[in-house]
């Protein structure tokens, strides 16, 4: 249900779009955030389509409907937070931006021949992923890359070969420079057995991302010279730095760009949820800000707790959601 209910929360640029001004109907607002409606009319026209053909009546229907209605209404509310965030960093984007981001998703899941399975096993239409999913994960991109600025994204490479004790490690190095192969004395003697069988291989890796004396070592390293040993709680290791690489933003993968951006998005978000003055129409429901999720009425009893559900927040939209965890 995760990828339904992170399509659905960009929902609101495409409907407000077409129900806003036309529609006298939707001048009433379900929800208010920083003055700005999401009209009651919106909200009803997107519980429709994702209930349509569920075959519910009754009191069952009601009780569907109304769920659906504070969830779905958490998520345009989420949403709005989004837009308000990319309207603030002045960012922006195009035709081609979101033809990128759907030919990315579409490689990520096998190609156009998969899409159709993939969206009924999400619970998606086709009309929500290319009207609604993809236009979102083009803002978040462009959100991300803002951001990032010019900053580059650098990596290294190491293998290491961790051992037990400083005099194991002392023995590695003078095999090591005495012409020993490093692949074959990590493979034979190495406690880490993942990068063992690579022959000592950790990939690429930013700043930071290993244990602080070992990571110092990585960073201080010059590139195919022997270093060791280095102490860490693992052990002693004896280390090379391989390869080294550098890229500009305009080539990194949103992956990437989450790994170096994802803490300041997080805080950004963080901050725009404080400020942003937000009101629910009493009769769906009342907003929680500390779950920052549109709660049951205060009168309404035997409903499930809000802030127990897998209802994602916007800090969970710097994943790719479980279409593109395919790949």
């Amino acid at each position: 249900m995760r990828s339904r209910h992170l399509l659905v929360a960009g929902l609101a640029a495409v409907v407000l779009s077409a129900c806003g001004a036309a529609d006298g109907a939707a001048s009433d607002a379900a929800a208010t955030v920083d003055g700005t409606d999401i009209p009651r009319a919106t909200l009803e026209a997107a519980v429709s389509e994702l209930t349509e053909g569920q075959g519910l009546e009754g009191e069952q229907r009601a009780s569907v409907v109304a769920e659906q209605q504070r969830e779905l209404l958490t998520l345009l509310i989420q949403d709005r937070i989004l837009e308000e965030i990319f309207d603030d960093l002045g960012a922006t984007i195009d035709d081609e931006d979101v033809a990128t981001v759907r030919d990315d998703l579409l490689t990520a899941i096998g190609g156009e021949d998969q899409l159709d399975e993939a969206l009924a096993q999400a619970g998606l239409t086709p009309t929500l992923f290319e009207e609604v999913f993809i236009p979102q994960q083009a803002r978040l991109l462009a959100i991300q890359t803002e951001l990032a600025g010019d900053e580059g994204f650098e990596t290294r490479t190491a293998r290491h070969i961790l051992l037990e004790t400083e005099e194991e490690a002392d023995d590695v190095v003078a095999e090591l420079e005495d012409g020993a192969d490093f692949g074959e004395l990590a493979e034979a003697r190495s406690m880490d057995p993942g990068s063992g069988e690579r022959g000592g291989e950790l990939g690429p890796a930013q700043r930071g991302s290993y244990v602080p004396p070992f990571d110092d070592a990585v960073w201080d390293a010059e590139l195919d010279t022997i270093v060791g040993p280095v102490e860490s709680d693992f052990g002693f290791h004896v280390l090379e730095v391989i390869d080294e690489d550098e890229r500009g933003v305009e080539d990194l993968s949103q992956q990437e760009l989450q790994q170096l951006v994802g803490e300041e998005l997080n805080q950004l978000v963080e901050q725009a949820f404080t400020d942003a003055e937000i009101e629910v129409d009493e009769s769906l429901g009342r907003w929680d800000p500390m779950q920052r999720v549109v709660a049951p009425p205060a009168d309404e009893v035997g409903e499930p707790d809000p802030g127990t559900g897998d209802e994602p927040s916007l800090e969970d939209l710097d994943d790719l959601d479980e279409l593109q965890d395919q790949d």
